[in-house]
């Protein structure tokens, strides 16, 4: 009888380090074909010279993200809904695009379970760099915020028309609160 408690005392813990390491894997699998898929996208663009639409549907890919000061760079697609959120970087529909008037808005996951696309997102400083490249362009910013929230605390997604913002959104303190980091673009 100890002998098989002990073994499947051993294989619980086998399956506890194999299947979240194989979720990550597969995680960034998904994300990296995506990106491939974008930056085809945006050779084929820098080609072609033709006038780009902002026609996206929830799940397309619409813009790469660097933020070289924590060695991120990693695609964005449009939407917010759990599907996408698993692997990606987010745009939060109705949120200002990249480089237009507005709080372009993003969110994405920090966790041990699928992706980490922002992870590293908490050692960003003020005045670090954001690079957010789209088929219109190249467009930087500049972090000029960094703050821990309440997760209901939506007034970070506000729009200010009479600006060109950055807002990035992700979990802390065990999912319990937002690290939200801000920034204008540089012009």
């Amino acid at each position: 009888m100890r002998k098989k408690i002990s073994t499947i005392l051993i294989l619980v813990g086998i399956l506890m380090i194999v299947i979240p390491q194989g979720l990550k894997y597969y995680s960034r699998q998904v994300e990296n074909k995506s990106m491939q898929k974008f930056k085809s996208e945006l050779q084929d663009k820098s080609e072609s010279q033709d006038e780009v639409e902002d026609n996206y549907k929830p799940g397309d890919e619409i813009a790469i993200m660097r933020v070289k000061s924590v060695g991120l760079e990693t695609v964005i697609v449009e939407g917010t809904d759990t599907k996408y959120l698993k692997y990606y970087a987010c745009h939060f529909e109705g949120t200002a695009m990249p480089g237009e008037e507005g709080n372009f808005s993003v969110a994405g996951h920090s966790s041990y379970l699928y992706n980490q696309v922002f992870n590293e997102l908490h050692k960003v400083k003020i005045n670090d760099e954001i690079e957010i490249e789209t088929t219109k362009g190249i467009f930087k910013y500049k972090i000029t915020e960094k703050f821990d929230t309440e997760a209901e605390n939506t007034s970070v997604l506000t729009q200010d028309m009479s600006k060109k913002e950055i807002t990035l959104v992700t979990c802390t303190n065990g999912g319990k609160k937002r690290l939200i980091i801000k920034g204008e673009i540089m012009e």
